[in-house]
């Protein structure tokens, strides 16, 4: 029963929630660079208010990604944060979430990095 009351019902929703903020920075970031570059007039011309608005938004993506990161491992930790989690009981997959929430997180703060770098690094539409 510990399970149930410590948020069983938010883990999913804390899973999902950074590969989620992840895949709107990558949408944001590959419109807003082709809204700018896709009428191909001037390829040197420089995108620096598109690159200003990505830097934001990866700040922001990093920002969100890092806390909820940080609150999945300290509620994974308080509860034991011991694998396996394999047992059929509501304890154990709560756990199970939890990690895969650290996890996810990390993952989701990597590719949001690797998602802005390409307009971070390059200065214009070549």
């Amino acid at each position: 029963m510990l399970g149930l009351r410590r948020g069983t019902r938010d883990s999913l929703i804390t899973m999902i929630a950074t590969p989620t903020v992840w895949a709107l920075h990558f949408l944001f970031c590959y419109i807003a660079a082709a809204v700018v570059c896709a009428p191909n007039t001037n390829i040197f011309e420089p995108i620096g208010g598109v690159r200003a608005a990505i830097a934001v938004a990866t700040f922001a993506g990093l920002v969100f990604c890092w806390f909820a990161g940080i609150r999945a491992w300290r509620e994974w930790k308080q509860a034991g944060g011991k694998p396996p989690h394999d047992k059929p009981t509501d304890d154990d997959r709560e756990r199970q979430m939890e990690l895969a929430s650290v996890l996810l997180s990390g993952l989701s703060f990597l590719a949001i990095i690797f998602t802005a770098l390409p307009a971070l690094l390059v200065a214009d539409c070549r």
